[in-house]
C-alpha cells in the first residue's frame, strides 16, 4: 500500500467519527439535562480527539456562543471536552457580544457551561461595549448566561481601571460587577 492511500483512508475514518461525534454532541444539547461541569481530565480512552474543533449553542435558531480549540479531547460518556487553544464569542440581545481567548479550558456538553484558564497572562475578555476584562480564569454558566471568576480581575474602558478579586458578568444585561476588593482609577483627560 502507497502511504497516500493510507493517509486517504486514515482521513476519511477521522472525519466520519467526527461528523457522529458532532452529531452526538448536538442532539446531547438539545436534550436539557442538568449536570454539573467535570474538570477533572478526560480519561485516557477519550471517544475522540480532534483537531479544529467547533462546538455551538444554538437556541430559538440563533447562534448563542460559540467555542472554537484548536485540539479538544472528548470523552462522550462523561459529557465532557478538553480543550487547548480556546477563543469563545458569546451573542447576546440585540448584537451584544463578548470575546475571549484561553490557553485551554474544559466544556459540559450536557449543560453549556464551560471554564476557560490561562497558564501565564490573563486571558483578556472583550465587551462589545468597549471594556475588557482580564483575568486568569472564567466559567461560564449557561442557563444563568453569567461569566463569573473568583480570580485577579482587571477592567479597563472609557478612561477607567477597576481592579479588584471575583467578577460577576451578565450577558442579558451587559453589567460587571467586581465581588471584592475594588479599586477604581480616572484617567485624567490629555
Amino acid at each position: 500500500m502507497s502511504h497516500s492511500w493510507i493517509r486517504w483512508v486514515s482521513r476519511g475514518v477521522i472525519l466520519g467519527m467526527a461528523g457522529v461525534l458532532g452529531f452526538a454532541l448536538t442532539q446531547q444539547m438539545q436534550s436539557h439535562r442538568a449536570r454539573p461541569v467535570l474538570t477533572a481530565p478526560v480519561s485516557e480512552h477519550a471517544d475522540a480527539d480532534i483537531e479544529g474543533f467547533v462546538y455551538h449553542h444554538t437556541e430559538d435558531g440563533d447562534v448563542r456562543w460559540k467555542v472554537e480549540a484548536r485540539r479538544a479531547r472528548v470523552d462522550e460518556s462523561q459529557h465532557h471536552a478538553v480543550l487547548e487553544g480556546v477563543r469563545v464569542r458569546l451573542f447576546g440581545e440585540r448584537g451584544r457580544t463578548m470575546a475571549l481567548k484561553a490557553d485551554d479550558g474544559s466544556l459540559d456538553t450536557a449543560t453549556g457551561n464551560f471554564d476557560l484558564h490561562n497558564r501565564h497572562d490573563p486571558m483578556e475578555m472583550q465587551f462589545a461595549n468597549g471594556y475588557t476584562v482580564r483575568s486568569p480564569h472564567m466559567r461560564w454558566d449557561d442557563e444563568a448566561r453569567t461569566m463569573r471568576t473568583h480570580e485577579p480581575v482587571t477592567i479597563h474602558g472609557h478612561g477607567l481601571t477597576i481592579t479588584g478579586t471575583g467578577l460577576l458578568g451578565t450577558l442579558t444585561t451587559d453589567t460587571l460587577t467586581v465581588l471584592d476588593d475594588v479599586r477604581v482609577r480616572i484617567a485624567s483627560p490629555a
